[in-house]
């Protein structure tokens, strides 16, 4: 699997699906094996530690993570099992790649899989892109998968924030529009974060949002500052890729068009 974008985490035992409910915000009764739903793991002041995926394989939960934070979350989870029947693993025989113009009737047909193996396919629509992931032998028509750049630009145009290290802690998980992405679940029960959480969907109030935007240069760092009007938006800029870049802003700016010091940046996703 690579490396440098995402592990996956299973969680299984008798009492798996009790115990992540009580941790996550997406609703875990609604999993299923061939697709994954949005997810994000909380403080108790409702800050987002790490978003996620989450599927259901076989009698466990996989949980696919931004590969800073899978040691985290394991660590964190394992202190609230006390006496539940739960057992934590990181996988180690898992790949994930993305692929354009991929029909996934196709990929599963030509999938030979035993009882212990996966194959999760997620549909990027924006991009036309697939992205999968599997522990399964890797097939002749999944031998030229997107580069890495372009994957994660391709998740960005879904409003797919991946939580790192340098993010964790810092945003509630309706500024990463995790509402808007089917990632928050406001019928189930009790979840670390979860007073905060529905606080913030009842009043309505969400002052500070990501943005996904197209650039027109690339000539820009994480640093930048990004204006509107000559005004300094005091946005912070999360993620950059090739022409695409993610940045929190006050919703006031959503749809406005910014600039940077190396050209303009043009609203892609505003409309939440």
């Amino acid at each position: 699997m690579s490396a440098d974008l995402f592990n996956i985490i299973f969680i299984g035992g008798k009492d798996r699906v009790d115990f992540l409910q009580g941790q996550v915000t997406q609703d875990i009764e609604k999993l299923d094996e061939n697709t994954t739903r949005n997810a994000a793991f909380c403080n108790p002041k409702g800050r987002v530690i790490a978003t996620c995926q989450l599927f259901q394989f076989n009698e466990k939960i996989g949980v696919i993570i931004h590969h800073t934070m899978s040691e985290i979350i394991i660590n964190r989870l394992k202190k609230f099992i006390f006496r539940s029947d739960v057992n934590i693993e990181l996988s180690s025989d898992v790949w994930s790649s993305c692929f354009k113009k991929m029909d996934s009737n196709e990929i599963r047909k030509k999938v030979t899989m035993s009882s212990n193996q996966f194959i999760v396919i997620n549909d990027l629509k924006e991009s036309g892109a697939k992205e999968i992931f599997s522990n399964t032998e890797k097939i002749e028509i999944l031998k030229n998968p997107m580069k890495q750049e372009d994957w994660k630009a391709a998740r960005m145009t879904e409003n797919l924030v991946d939580i790192s290290i340098q993010h964790s802690e810092k945003y509630t998980p309706h500024m990463l529009n995790m509402d808007v992405i089917d990632g928050i679940s406001f019928q189930k029960g009790c979840y670390v974060g979860q007073e905060v959480v529905a606080r913030t969907e009842h009043i309505g109030r969400v002052k500070r949002r990501v943005i996904v935007y197209k650039l027109d240069s690339t000539d820009i760092k994480l640093d930048d500052k990004l204006f509107h009007n000559g005004k300094d938006t005091g946005a912070q800029i999360i993620s950059i890729e090739g022409i695409m870049m993610m940045a929190m802003i006050n919703i006031i700016f959503k749809e406005k068009s910014l600039q940077y010091e190396g050209g303009n940046a043009i609203p892609f996703r505003a409309k939440l």
